[in-house]
């Protein structure tokens, strides 16, 4: 009986809880956009190693943005790549040796920073599609942001087990954006004016792993705003093939730039495992009600994709408790993979 009892009171909890992140996100997760008078040149660079699917409608989509300014596209690639890039209007360079301790990703966008002509920098994702309104809005928040970002929805090209449990995983990135204190950048979408891109933050992204970790922490450091917005929010076009090194990647990333927020997923991470099993094992819809309102807030965060926000929300809940196994069991390892690289941890 007292176990029962202190799931049931764990639950209301974690009902109150999600009911306020609900609400604000719907309050903080949808700024005003403020036309601007003149939109400046920007520049956008797409690091682009590997294969993509769908990555000729994924740049087709930077193409035709609906932004009234002056526009550049700016592809950084590292080995060859889809035919369709060539005769458009885009700018192909080879990624240049920018820095040595860097990863791959920040090489090439430092080498496209180096080319880039645009008064602000927006850097893009290539396995992303993104909405005809994502640059103009972007750039027009930065009126009243110093950074501008958001958080694409997980669109499966092929419905697989890998697939589906990615997607709930994917949504794992929203958790934190509700508010302005653990707000941090997603580098599939970072739009920032280029004067913020100063000798010393140059400097200092040359000698990280992570690019949007260390231009959140920059930007945390001194005192800059990141605006996140849904109305803006991309496609993540996937077909994954080794999932739990994707993970495995994705959950060292956080607790490489992000401890507290690692650590604070154990727990709570426990404590829903723990839930979830008694809610199965005895049945007991009050212990359950904290994964429906999980699954609601995610298909109100993509709900503009329609079936794809219930697939994604209704494999969050089956998420959970896999992705907090995939924490524990790989919390001390040193070495992620990341597009056929290797980088020890311990380095950075």
């Amino acid at each position: 009986m007292f176990i029962n009892d202190v799931f049931i009171t764990l639950a209301i909890l974690g009902d109150i809880l999600l009911i306020y992140q609900i609400v604000q996100e719907q309050k903080n997760l949808y700024p005003k956009v403020r036309e601007l008078k003149e939109y400046p040149s920007v520049s956008i660079v797409v690091p682009k190693k590997g294969y993509d699917p769908d990555f000729c409608v994924n740049m087709k989509s930077l193409l035709e943005q609906d932004y009234p300014g002056k526009y550049e596209v700016i592809y950084v690639i590292d080995d060859p790549v889809e035919d369709c890039i060539w005769n458009q209007r885009v700018k192909v360079l080879r990624t240049e040796d920018t820095c040595l301790m860097c990863s791959g990703k920040i090489r090439s966008q430092l080498t496209g920073l180096k080319y880039a002509s645009g008064e602000v920098i927006a850097f893009a994702d290539s396995d992303t599609f993104y909405p005809k309104n994502w640059l103009k809005d972007s750039v027009a928040l930065l009126q009243d942001y110093d950074a501008v970002t958001t958080f694409s929805w997980p669109k499966p090209v092929r419905v697989t087990l890998k697939n589906l449990v990615r997607a709930g995983f994917w949504t794992l990135g929203f958790e934190s954006q509700f508010s302005q204190g653990s707000r941090f950048l997603w580098g599939g979408s970072m739009v920032l004016k280029r004067s913020f891109f100063t000798k010393d933050v140059v400097d200092e992204l040359s000698r990280e792993w992570c690019d949007d970790c260390t231009l959140t922490r920059v930007l945390k450091r001194e005192g800059k705003r990141i605006a996140f917005s849904i109305d803006i929010e991309p496609l993540n076009y996937y077909d994954e093939v080794d999932m739990l090194q994707w993970m495995k990647r994705q959950i060292l990333t956080v607790k490489k730039y992000s401890p507290r927020g690692a650590k604070a997923f154990l727990f709570v991470g426990a404590i829903l495992l723990a839930m979830l099993v008694y809610s199965i094992i005895f049945l007991n819809a009050i212990t359950f009600s904290p994964f429906l309102l999980w699954f609601v807030k995610n298909v109100l965060r993509g709900w503009k994709y329609k079936g794809l926000a219930i697939v994604a929300a209704l494999m969050s809940v089956i998420s959970l408790p896999f992705t907090f196994v995939m924490l524990v069991i790989n919390w001390n390892r040193k070495e992620v993979l990341w597009r056929g690289v290797t980088y020890s941890l311990e380095k950075y």
